[in-house]
């Protein structure tokens, strides 16, 4: 099926980071440091998910393969390294390409994207600690969340947002702790996560509860404008990023989203975390791209 590809080989995952980091722009970048090199850093931020993804999952079942569910086990068998080599490539000739537009020239910014780099392989492998800090109870989540955040807020040239930053870690975070849920029968075996030392019903209030915090923040600094220019959809960025939060927060509805991410078939779990989470990352652009094509037309008529 077509979901099984996009998020098998990431490529779900990387689109989200893309999305996620041109909305990041988007929330305090005006149009002209949009086109001094957002959509550049976008794709960059994308193809990087894409091989950091890939690595952490090669690592992996290089290392632990029966720790994997069974369907993403037989797609890694013959896909690992095929899949390696494919984000490797597309990192590099996004790299090379865009290298201007992605500020590597500047130590801060070579600082900050090296620490992003090292979370993310201490996330599969640190010598001494078996499997990584994703073994370690409290330090999981967090530590993707800061990631993600660092990654698609870091602007090239301006550094950080911290209210922008903030929202993202609390979303992040209230996005990935259904993951655990998922995979609790088949970590058990092998490593503690929250749904084991608590429960899973109250990981999901976690995760709904962050995911409001992170809506009511970005409505705390989201609004309209209109000038001689028209509706200035940029500066709504926040208040789609707030019904982004909604639309996560609708589709864990524990009556729903308990049954699904613990479900007995593991392509249910798959579907709803791998294709139907993940896509909260995406479906804001296809929003973004509609609001903004109607208000366009509707701007000569508001003016007047």
């Amino acid at each position: 099926m077509l979901w099984r590809i996009l998020s098998f080989t990431h490529l779900w995952i990387a689109l989200g980071a893309f999305v996620t980091t041109m909305f990041s722009w988007m929330w305090w970048a005006e149009g002209a440091a949009m086109e001094r090199g957002g959509v550049e850093d976008a794709f960059w931020v994308a193809t990087a998910t894409g091989l950091g993804y890939t690595v952490q999952r090669a690592i992996k079942h290089t290392r632990h393969p029966q720790n994997m569910p069974e369907g993403r086990r037989r797609f890694w068998d013959s896909a690992k390294w095929p899949m390696v080599a494919a984000w490797g490539l597309a990192w590099a000739g996004c790299t090379w390409v865009h290298w201007d537009e992605l500020g590597l020239e500047e130590p801060r910014r070579v600082a900050v994207l090296g620490v992003v780099a090292l979370a993310s392989l201490a996330y599969a492998v640190v010598p001494g600690c078996g499997g990584g800090l994703r073994k370690v109870v409290w330090a999981k989540t967090p530590l993707i969340a800061a990631v993600w955040a660092t990654a698609t807020t870091h602007h090239p040239e301006l550094g950080w947002d911290g209210v922008l930053w903030i929202q993202r870690f609390v979303f992040i975070a209230g996005l990935t702790l259904p993951f655990d849920i998922r995979d609790l029968d088949v970590d058990r075996h092998h490593m503690e996560t929250l749904p084991q030392v608590t429960s899973p019903e109250q990981v999901l209030s976690w995760a709904r509860h962050l995911l409001a915090g992170a809506g009511l923040l970005s409505l705390a600094v989201g609004g309209w404008r209109l000038d001689q220019h028209g509706v200035r959809l940029i500066d709504a960025t926040p208040m789609l990023l707030a019904l982004q939060c909604g639309w996560a927060m609708w589709l864990m509805r524990p009556k729903v989203a308990l049954g699904a991410l613990m479900s007995s078939d593991e392509w249910t779990r798959e579907r709803k975390t791998g294709w139907q989470l993940d896509g909260v990352l995406v479906m804001p652009y296809v929003v973004y791209l509609t609001l903004y094509v109607v208000l366009l037309m509707l701007a000569p008529v508001m003016r007047g």
